[in-house]
């Protein structure tokens, strides 16, 4: 016969629930608030437990079982996983002195390093084995970062000149002194995958002097090709010029093109920066 705990209910049929849940970011944190912002490439922790189940009674030895499995999934808003599912089952005998005892799972997530800032769930379904049931939650979470705009085909975004290579902060006015290096950063979006979330990218780089002549032409200054659990929402792109002394004076424009090899299709951006005198 099927039995359920006191604490729960008296009731012939079970009412699993998840209960005492929620998104950390750290074993045994308290959990995070609703503007809290995780970063790409964080980890993230979970823990719930499960009330509700059905508790099988053996007449022979008065023992009594429960039988569970559980699933959760970090997911995008569409439902896509980011990482692979934590599962598991809960099958354990409780003595007597447990009638008040609830099962208590834990979970982490490395999440991925090329996520678009945006909103995330935690999906938890918890199946009870013996009562044939199944509930589920959904918990939501924050990844900050990177803000990508929706494109179907491959697109520039965010091009930023540098003082220095690592420099986290744009520069508001692109003026360089001649003999020094130009550095940039930007991100790739929008570009297609195939069926195991592979990208093939390329990006090529004219920059033009002041009178219009050529100073620079790299047109296979890099190439990306990888592919990732979760499809990666963005890539990001580096170049640097090097100018000289005798570099003449004025406005330069960089003509940036990034190649979707999968997809066949170019996107081209012009930024223009200045070489002043010193």
């Amino acid at each position: 016969m099927f039995l359920l705990l006191p604490v729960i209910s008296n009731a012939a049929e079970s009412s699993l629930a998840i209960i005492d849940a929620g998104v950390q970011r750290s074993e045994d944190a308290p959990f995070v608030s609703n503007d809290y912002q995780f970063s790409p490439g964080d980890y993230l922790y979970f823990i719930f437990q499960v009330a509700g189940f059905a508790v099988k009674s053996e007449d022979v030895d008065k023992s009594r079982k429960i039988a569970l499995s559980y699933q959760v999934t970090p997911e995008d808003s569409r439902g896509i996983a980011l990482s692979k599912s934590s599962e598991g089952q809960i099958q354990d005998e409780l003595n007597p002195e447990d009638k008040n005892w609830l099962p208590k799972r834990r979970a982490s997530f490395l999440l991925p390093s090329f996520v678009a800032a945006g909103e995330f769930r935690i999906h938890v379904v918890v199946k009870d084995l013996l009562a044939k049931n199944e509930t589920s939650r959904d918990f939501p979470f924050r990844i900050g970062g990177v803000q990508v705009q929706p494109s179907d085909a491959i697109t520039i975004e965010d091009f930023n000149f540098l003082r220095k290579e690592n420099d986290r902060e744009a520069l508001d006015v692109p003026a360089y002194s001649p003999g020094d290096t130009v550095y940039a950063r930007f991100d790739m979006a929008g570009y297609a995958f195939d069926a195991h979330h592979g990208y093939h990218l390329a990006y090529g780089v004219t920059v033009l002097r002041p009178d219009g002549k050529p100073f620079l032409e790299q047109p296979k200054a890099a190439e990306l090709e990888d592919s990732s659990f979760y499809p990666a929402q963005f890539l990001l792109g580096t170049l640097n010029v090097i100018t000289s002394s005798d570099s003449p004076r004025g406005e330069y424009v960089i003509i940036l093109t990034a190649r979707d090899l999968i997809a066949n299709k170019s996107f081209e951006t012009r930024q223009a920066f200045s070489i002043e005198s010193q």
